[in-house]
C-alpha cells in the first residue's frame, strides 16, 4: 500500500513540475522583447517623395515601449533644383504622437515634424505633416516593416570599399584610383590633379545624400597604369584626403597575360613602348591572319591600341577590308614590383571599310537588341589573342577554375 502511494506521489510531482514548466514557457512566449531595442523604417516613399527623398525614421525602445525617435530626411531643395538639403530631427514621444522641430543642414530652413504612429499586427503606420522651409508633405505611410541597423546601413550609409594596397593587380584594377575626401577639401584635391594628366569621374563630384550624411566625397580618378603609384602618393598628401587606394572589385582576368618585365622595361623600370608594341602587334596579327596597320599609345591612359587589317570576303568582288582595333592595358604586377608585368586585352572593335575610290559605301556592324541598342560581335580569331600574346612575351594565362596564374 505504501509503495502504491509513493508511486502515485511521484507521478503527481512530475506532472506538477511539467505543468509549472509549461506555464512558465507559455508566459515567456507571451512577453514582448526586453531591454533596449533600436529599429528603423524606410519612409522615403511617404515623405517628400516628389523631391527624390531618402527618409529614415529611427526608434529607440525599451522592450516594446517607444522611448524616443529621430527622423532623417534628405531631399531636393525644390522640384526644379539639383541641390539637396537634409535634416535630422529628434522626436518627442507623447503617446502615439511624434513631434519635433529644428533646422535643415544645408539651406538652414525651419523644419517641423508632427506624426501619429499606429501599430497593427507587425505593420507600422505613420500619418501627419512634415515641413521643411516652403515644402510641406502630408504623410500617410502604411504597412511599414521594421528594419535592423545592419539593413538600414547597407541601404543608406555604406560607402564604396577602398583597398589601400592590393597584393597585386590581379585583385585590383590599376587604372582607377578611389579617393575619400572631405567636402571642404574637394577643391584642393581637384587643384592638385591639374598637372597629373588624369581623368576625373564627374558624377563623383555631385553632392549626394550619402555625401551629406558622411561629409565625404568618394572620387574616382582614371590614370595610366604605369603612373598609378605616383598619382596615388600625390593624392595621399592632399589635405582633407582620408582614404585613397583602389576599388575592391576584381579585374576581368579572362584575357590577361602575366609576363616577365625583363627585356620589356629599361633600367629605370619604364616600359620600352616601341619594342613591346611591335611584339604584341605582330602576335595579334598572326593570331587573326591579318597585318598590322598601326600601333599607338593613349596620352592620358597609356593604353596600347593595335589596328589590324585583313580582307573581308562577305561580298565577293567588292574588295572590302575588315579593320580591327584592339586595346590593351599594361601595368607592373604590383605597386612594389617590376619583376613581372600584366597585359589585359580590354577591347576588340571591328569595322568594315570600302577601300575603293569615291564614292564609297559605309557599313554598320551592330545588331539591335531588345532595347533597341546594338553591339558588334567580336571578329573571328579573337579568342586566340591571349594565347598568342602570352607566347610572344613568354608569359602565362589566368586559370579561372583555380583563380591563379597557370604554370
Amino acid at each position: 500500500m505504501r509503495r502504491q502511494f509513493a508511486a502515485v506521489a511521484a507521478v503527481l510531482v512530475v506532472a506538477l513540475a511539467s505543468s509549472s514548466t509549461f506555464a512558465e514557457q507559455k508566459g515567456q512566449k507571451g512577453k514582448g522583447p526586453v531591454g533596449p531595442q533600436v529599429r528603423y523604417f524606410d519612409l522615403s516613399s511617404g515623405i517628400f517623395s516628389d523631391l527624390s527623398s531618402e527618409a529614415i525614421l529611427k526608434e529607440n525602445r525599451q522592450g516594446s515601449t517607444l522611448v524616443s525617435a529621430e527622423l532623417e530626411v534628405c531631399h531636393q531643395a525644390s522640384p526644379t533644383s539639383n541641390r539637396l538639403d537634409r535634416f535630422v530631427i529628434p522626436l518627442k514621444v507623447e503617446g502615439n504622437r511624434l513631434t519635433g522641430s529644428g533646422q535643415s543642414q544645408e539651406g538652414k530652413q525651419a523644419v517641423s515634424v508632427n506624426l501619429t504612429r499606429r501599430v497593427a499586427g507587425g505593420n507600422f503606420n505613420f500619418e501627419g505633416t512634415v515641413t521643411s522651409g516652403s515644402n510641406t508633405e502630408k504623410v500617410q505611410s502604411t504597412d511599414n516593416n521594421e528594419m535592423t541597423e545592419e539593413e538600414i546601413a547597407a541601404q543608406f550609409f555604406a560607402e564604396p570599399a577602398i583597398e589601400p594596397s592590393p597584393a597585386d593587380f590581379a585583385a585590383a584594377w590599376p587604372q582607377a584610383l578611389h579617393v575619400r575626401v572631405g567636402r571642404a577639401a574637394l577643391g584642393g584635391l581637384l587643384e592638385a590633379l591639374r598637372d597629373q594628366n588624369v581623368r576625373v569621374t564627374y558624377s563623383g563630384l555631385a553632392s549626394s545624400c550619402r555625401v551629406l550624411r558622411s561629409g565625404n566625397y568618394t572620387v574616382q580618378i582614371d590614370v595610366e597604369a604605369e603612373r598609378v603609384g605616383a598619382v596615388l602618393a600625390k593624392v595621399k598628401s592632399v589635405t582633407g584626403v582620408t582614404e585613397a587606394g583602389f576599388s575592391s572589385n576584381t579585374p576581368n582576368m579572362a584575357r590577361a597575360v602575366r609576363f616577365p618585365s625583363a627585356g620589356w622595361r629599361d633600367g629605370s623600370g619604364k616600359l620600352e613602348r616601341a619594342k613591346l608594341a611591335a611584339a604584341v602587334g605582330a602576335a595579334m596579327a598572326k593570331a587573326m591572319s591579318a597585318t598590322v596597320s598601326s600601333t599607338s599609345w593613349d596620352a592620358t591612359m597609356g593604353e596600347l591600341s593595335v589596328e589590324l587589317k585583313r580582307p573581308d570576303e562577305t561580298v565577293p568582288g567588292l574588295k572590302l577590308t575588315q579593320m580591327i582595333t584592339i586595346t590593351a592595358v599594361i601595368a607592373p604586377e604590383s605597386l612594389s614590383s617590376n619583376q613581372r608585368s600584366i597585359l589585359w586585352i580590354e577591347g576588340i572593335t571591328p569595322r568594315i571599310v570600302d577601300d575603293r575610290p569615291e564614292p564609297r559605301l559605309t557599313f554598320s556592324l551592330t545588331q539591335p537588341d531588345e532595347g533597341g541598342e546594338g553591339q558588334a560581335s567580336e571578329p573571328e580569331g579573337s579568342d586566340a589573342l591571349p594565347e598568342a600574346v602570352a607566347a610572344a612575351l613568354k608569359g602565362a594565362l589566368w586559370d579561372p577554375d583555380k583563380d591563379q596564374w597557370r604554370p
